[in-house]
């Protein structure tokens, strides 16, 4: 149940305008009784209602994007698509970060429901448990998720499993049989990327080996340098890398084969994952599945106004896209 302004003045013993002062940050009100106002709104966890105090209609015009990091490709790609169809639209765009951080999530995501900061969400690979979406189905706050599936709400994705296949099943027909895996920690797109990847090896008689795989975290270049020297630290005989966690990730890679006089693809082939704009520049240009990550977030947003119009349903649907080899000179 829902702290309101009444419950807090009331615990106090002040009326509801002088705690909505006290928010509001009024020189009116003496220290005194900020402190005593303050206090309580910790112990009772109140969080304000910005739509109940800043508009009648009830609508912030606000959609809020929901992210670890928007320094990522992956996100700022997807917000770039989310913004081509918002600036059709009079809504703004307000971007929530939880910095990597699994504790943040929760805490951002409640944030967003009680105190009313937009009128719909869009969440980029985080995960949301099931009581909190059915919060804020309750009050129909419109949710979308990017890359994550949540029973009760909509999903757009990609065919990670095939992205993943498709990208190892090409090294191994390239007489590649040694071959390292650097994906993220954790993340339904990483689980699925992970499938594809086991479910080729097995498929060619080639068996899997802990040893080849490297895992992190933040999905930059500097990881990818870091990582080729684990993996080849762990597993001398790699023969070739499938950089799930993406093509930033994946140049770092190359960065440091070339650091460490590895001829690519010569010595190791190296296979990227999204397709950025840069990957067509890298020397050796980057081999990489393609995902449509910006036409993503299009239709995130899409299907987000849809449900705040009133006329998509807030239900489980999931919207795939198709997974495509570019093939390059990195294998």
């Amino acid at each position: 149940m829902r702290v309101t302004i009444k419950d807090i003045a009331k615990k106090v013993g002040v009326t509801p305008a002088t705690v909505s002062m006290v928010i509001n940050n009024s020189q009116k009100i003496s220290q005194k009784t900020k402190e005593l106002v303050m206090a309580a709104i910790k112990e009772m966890n109140y969080h304000p209602n910005y739509i109940g105090r800043s508009l009648v209609n009830g609508k912030t015009n606000n959609i809020a994007v929901v992210a670890s990091f928007f320094a990522s490709l992956f996100a700022l790609e997807s917000v770039r698509g989310i913004e081509a169809n918002l600036r059709n639209t009079n809504y703004n765009l307000i971007l929530y970060s939880t910095r990597g951080m699994e504790e943040n999530e929760r805490d951002m995501l409640q944030r967003l429901f009680y105190e009313r900061r937009a009128d719909g969400i869009i969440v980029i690979s985080l995960r949301m448990d099931k009581e909190l979406l059915a919060e804020f189905k309750k009050e129909g706050v419109p949710v979308v998720f990017i890359e994550e599936v949540l029973e009760g709400a909509p999903t757009v994705k990609f065919k990670n499993i095939k992205g993943g296949y498709m990208a190892t099943e090409y090294l191994i027909k390239k007489k590649r049989k040694n071959i390292g895996l650097i994906i993220g920690e954790s993340g339904l797109n990483a689980d699925e990327r992970m499938k594809g990847y086991r479910d080729a090896l097995n498929d060619f008689g080639i068996p899997y080996d802990e040893n080849k795989i490297v895992r992190v975290k933040n999905y930059n270049f500097e990881e990818g340098e870091k990582s080729l020297k684990t993996l080849l630290k762990k597993s001398p005989n790699v023969d070739s890398v499938f950089c799930a966690a993406g093509d930033v990730t994946a140049i770092g890679v190359l960065d440091q084969a070339k650091d460490s006089g590895i001829k690519v693809p010569g010595d190791l082939a190296v296979i990227g994952y999204d397709d950025i704009y840069i990957s067509n520049l890298t020397s050796p240009s980057l081999t990489t599945v393609r995902q449509p990550i910006a036409h993503m977030g299009s239709q995130a947003f899409d299907v987000l106004m849809g449900m705040i119009d009133g006329f998509i349903p807030y239900e489980s649907k999931i919207i795939s896209f198709e997974p495509e080899l570019i093939i390059r000179d990195s294998v």
